[in-house]
């Protein structure tokens, strides 16, 4: 088992100052009362908290409103990327956050059928059966270029919110088979802005850069990746903007009898409908669907927002959609993503399909 190096104390100095940090960024990070009983009515810590994942504030966020809000606090199953070798260290250095303090495990990427996997799970089962809570991003998806089949993990540079692997659910069932109540939480985390959406496009095309069979390819993929993973967090308190929004969905209680697959399954359905439909996300979908004037724009918007009430899902405008609509269009400018001076046109398509693609789950089925 990996050690654990969780401090409390300092956990306790740090949430606060994080909580400052991102608050320079983001207007707030919201946790309804509603979402905190949901957690606190299970009455126990043998949680494993499933949740989509969006940034890299992910981790910090979850972990630190939890911390201040007196909720059990997960250890975090984190990229081994960044927290060993030299990431690991210039993160560290640049975040002034010690995630091994903050109770990281780590985990090395791609390793989904391999010995790491296990070892990971052992590890998984035996906080759980200690009555520590695990916080797991399990969107995975498997691609195949026709001579060699990949899984890929972390965060959907597309935007779209994929399968659950089914692995990592093993040690709950088996930890339920001891007679221990444990509880499957699923978690949405919502931005307005991911801070890092301008990062993914340039990230995803490093990604395939280091699977070059080129050897000198591979090897600028990989520094480049690394130069573009440093820069974003040196700026990552500065590039966000609008609100985050934590959503805890329905509890899911683990039966011995219970299917990984099953889980997993329910799990990725159950953080998906309680995921937070935000105005940019629904603005980007119009946008995404041809509208190029306020007008065309007004219109879909409000026949999509009809669209999400009848199917009862998360979404609730604080201010009026037409209102809602031309704050989202002047931050969209400012953020150079759309023009508006002459009707309204699209100037970086790929951050308008990443909004729209977070709820296409909830509207390309209409």
């Amino acid at each position: 088992m990996y050690e654990d190096f969780f401090d409390a104390e300092y956990c306790k100095r740090a949430a606060s100052r994080i909580e400052k940090l991102i608050l320079k960024s983001y207007s707030s990070m919201v946790l309804s009362e509603e979402s905190k009983k949901k957690i606190l009515d299970l009455g126990t810590s043998s949680i494993f908290y499933a949740s989509l994942h969006k940034s890299h504030f992910d981790y910090i966020v979850i972990c630190g409103k939890m911390f201040l809000e007196g909720l059990p606090c997960p250890r975090t199953i984190a990229g081994s990327n960044l927290l060993t070798g030299f990431m690991g260290r210039l993160t560290k250095f640049l975040t002034g956050i010690d995630m091994m303090k903050w109770g990281a495990i780590p985990m090395k990427r791609g390793g989904a059928f391999s010995r790491d996997l296990l070892n990971l799970c052992i590890d998984i089962e035996a906080r759980l059966r200690s009555n520590k809570p695990v916080l797991a991003f399990p969107e995975m998806e498997i691609a195949s270029d026709g001579k060699r089949t990949s899984i890929k993990t972390g965060r959907a540079y597309l935007g779209k919110i994929r399968k659950f692997g089914s692995a990592v659910f093993s040690p709950a069932i088996n930890v339920s088979k001891e007679g221990r109540k444990v509880y499957i939480v699923p978690i949405s985390v919502s931005y307005d802005f991911v801070a890092e959406d301008g990062y993914f496009s340039k990230l995803a095309n490093a990604d395939k850069m280091k699977k070059s069979e080129n050897f000198i390819a591979a090897v600028a993929g990989k520094l480049y990746y690394a130069f573009l993973e440093a820069h974003f967090f040196y700026n990552m308190y500065r590039i966000g903007r609008g609100n985050i929004y934590i959503e805890i969905g329905d509890p899911i209680l683990v039966e011995p009898n219970s299917s990984k697959k099953e889980l997993a399954q329910r799990a990725q359905q159950e953080a998906a409908r309680c995921s937070r439909i935000t105005m940019p996300a629904l603005v980007s979908y119009a946008l995404s669907r041809g509208a190029t004037s306020r007008d065309e724009l007004q219109k879909s918007v409000k026949r999509y927002a009809s669209i999400l009430k009848d199917g009862k899902a998360n979404f609730h405008p604080v201010l009026g959609l037409n209102e809602s609509i031309d704050l989202v269009l002047k931050d969209l400018a400012e953020q150079k993503i759309i023009s508006i001076l002459n009707g309204i046109s699209v100037k970086k398509p790929e951050i308008i399909s990443y909004y729209a693609n977070t709820i296409t789950h909830h509207l390309d089925q209409t």
